[in-house]
């Protein structure tokens, strides 16, 4: 006869054996679901920047490169002078610069300078634009400084005050200015090297001088019977009255 304590017992033990089988139902048999809870549940929702190079941009968050310069992602930060990336050639990547002015570089080069690449394969560089003030060739985007004279009647020709401004040859002085000096009455836009000699006026120029052609003398017409002063009356005696015949010519 069957121990009825023993088949007890074995009854039992069955639920805890079965207990002791049963998978676990906590995260511990899921890790996927734990890494999935710490991120929302969401694969890929963290924000990636997706722009390319040379693609608009507002900041480096935007751009793969983590470059947002001249309006694009860039390539580098490219913050030397006279390189930029938005170059249409270039789009997105850091690029010299052969003219026009680079204000976003660490180091400007802003009005009355211009980015200058010499030649080919050259570094660039910032350089003086014409009508700006020099003081060498190598100051110049065209390579020279060129001496021109303070010009106050703008009549082409300038007085001894003179100032170097860089200038293609034989291009147009800065506004004040002339490429000619020479001028011995900058008040009088009539007298200057340039006056024609072969004509002789009978008033002085601006300055109170007859010499017009700015040659240092002052020639008479010498139409008068009689010596006279240029500009003085030509007065010819005719015994019973004086006749006032002309006024002395000059140049």
């Amino acid at each position: 006869m069957l121990n009825m304590k023993y088949v007890f017992s074995i009854f039992l033990a069955v639920p805890l054996v079965v207990l002791a089988g049963c998978p676990n139902k906590s995260t511990d048999d899921h890790p996927d679901a734990e890494a999935d809870a710490g991120s929302g549940g969401a694969q890929g929702s963290t924000d990636v920047p997706q722009n390319s190079l040379g693609t608009t941009c507002s900041s480096g968050a935007d751009c793969t490169s983590g470059f947002c310069v001249d309006g694009v992602c860039c390539d580098s930060a490219c913050g030397q002078t006279c390189y930029a990336c938005d170059q249409p050639a270039a789009l997105g990547h850091c690029a010299a610069l052969a003219s026009g002015e680079d204000p976003d570089a660490t180091t400007t080069c802003t009005a009355p300078s211009a980015c200058f690449l010499p030649a080919s394969g050259s570094v660039p560089a910032c350089k003086l634009v014409d009508g700006a003030a020099c003081q060498g060739d190598g100051d110049c985007v065209s390579g020279h400084c060129l001496t021109f004279y303070a010009d106050a009647d703008g009549d082409g020709y300038g007085g001894s005050d003179e100032a170097h401004f860089c200038s293609e040859l034989n291009g147009a002085p800065p506004a004040g200015y002339a490429a000619y000096t020479g001028d011995c009455c900058d008040l009088d836009s009539g007298a200057n090297p340039g006056f024609d000699s072969s004509q002789f006026l009978t008033m002085p120029d601006a300055c109170g001088s007859f010499d017009w052609n700015c040659d240092g003398k002052e020639t008479q017409q010498r139409s008068c019977p009689t010596p006279i002063a240029c500009g003085a009356d030509c007065n010819i005696n005719l015994g019973f009255f004086v006749y006032d015949a002309f006024t002395e010519a000059c140049n």
